[in-house]
């Protein structure tokens, strides 16, 4: 073997996989994850982690909540920079750092469930986008996905903690887990609400946001059965976006009345 080999070698055996450590301690792949079981487990313990809300949402006083494959990466980087494009619940913020989650505004966007059913498959099978990469943990797991069918029994086969962020309820982000309350206290549905979430941003000075993480896909045609499979799945996420879809005709409504 030559020195470069051995060298090469070395670095692959010994080199500390981040996530299959994270996974043997907590349970958890992501970092992320791992904060997440704290909230639950030791809210009280969180608070000392208050630091690692990022300045930038701090000085907004606005907290987005990335829900992946809904253009989260976009807003983001408009709001808060380069830095902060990562995957928090809205419990974990609530648990860091109480009145500031109470005290600044928050939102999320949303996605017609089927829609962002389409794009985590095509991201999935195709090992993410140029911008984000599916983790190698994931890519390994997936890796004998072959059809929807097959993708949908990966997700059936697992909880929350055993899927990648793309994969899981948009509800899983924003709500309580046991009771379904929406703890965000803004939600727009994307492709819906474009108005109203420029209205929202505009105090922040956000304009035009481009779509900047994109998966490229073809139309995906489901079949009945999978569409229902699909609605068992993202349960929580139908009537969410539901609820959203009635609030916002609620003050349409109002508004018009008001307008006579």
């Amino acid at each position: 073997m030559t020195a470069t080999a051995a060298t090469a070698l070395a670095g692959y055996v010994f080199r500390p996989d981040a996530k299959r450590i994270n996974r043997a301690l907590f349970g958890a792949w992501y970092e992320e994850d791992i904060y997440d079981q704290f909230c639950t487990a030791v809210p009280y313990a969180m608070r000392a982690f208050w630091w690692r809300i990022p300045a930038p949402m701090r000085a907004r006083n606005l907290i987005f909540v990335h829900v992946p494959r809904v253009a989260g990466t976009s807003i983001t980087r408009a709001l808060y920079g380069e830095g902060c494009i990562h995957h928090h619940s809205m419990r974990y913020y609530r648990a860091l750092d109480p009145g500031f989650a109470q005290s600044a505004d928050s939102f999320a966007m949303l996605r017609d469930p089927f829609d962002r059913f389409a794009s985590a498959y095509a991201f999935v099978r195709a090992g993410g986008t140029a911008l984000s990469r599916l983790s190698d943990v994931f890519q390994r797991q997936t890796a004998n996905i072959a059809s929807v069918d097959d993708y949908l029994d990966f997700l059936e086969e697992r909880g929350p903690f055993d899927l990648d962020f793309v994969m899981r309820p948009q509800s899983w982000f924003v709500c309580d887990p046991v009771t379904g309350a929406c703890f965000v206290k803004n939600l727009f549905v994307l492709g819906e609400d474009g108005g109203a979430l420029a209205t929202y941003l505009a105090p922040h000075k956000i304009g035009a946001l481009p779509w900047i993480n994109r998966a490229p896909r073809a139309a995906l045609l489901l079949n009945a059965r999978q569409r229902r499979r699909i609605e068992r799945l993202y349960a929580g996420d139908f009537a969410l976006i539901e609820s959203v879809r009635r609030a916002s005709l609620d003050r349409f409504r109002a508004a018009a009345i008001a307008a006579e």
